[in-house]
């Protein structure tokens, strides 16, 4: 099972979002369950995040991977403001503007959604 899969595939209702952590080419995502489970969802080669509006929920409804959606294509249409056109050199020597894209939704029970655009996607189960 490929890890988009897998991720698609946990049943993520009360995990909780323990950690964020970014740096220039991977999200990493730290989540628990009641302290005994553990997992880590990286984002490589992210092009966009957003997560607006937090007050004091971290609790999960439902995490899903999607291959279409309109923050990819928001933050693909940034890039490519911010680069001015054709031709597009590779992001960090490796994303390239064509490539495939996903968009992992993370729905919070307060209904607050986090979204990460990326490339590539790791998990790490404990």
């Amino acid at each position: 099972m490929n890890s988009i899969d897998k991720i698609n595939s946990i049943g993520w209702a009360d995990w909780v979002i323990d950690n964020f952590e970014i740096n220039y080419e991977r999200i990493s995502v730290r989540l628990c369950f009641y302290e005994e489970h553990v997992a880590t969802i990286y984002c490589d080669n992210f092009i966009g995040f957003s997560f607006v509006g937090h007050w004091d929920e971290s609790t999960i409804e439902y995490i899903k991977i999607e291959q279409k959606g309109e923050f990819i294509a928001d933050s693909l249409q940034t890039v490519k403001r911010f680069y001015s056109g054709p031709p597009y050199i590779l992001g960090g020597g490796i994303k390239k503007i064509d490539d495939t894209w996903y968009q992992l939704n993370i729905k919070l029970i307060d209904g607050n959604t986090i979204k990460i655009a990326c490339r590539d996607f790791e998990i790490e189960v404990q």
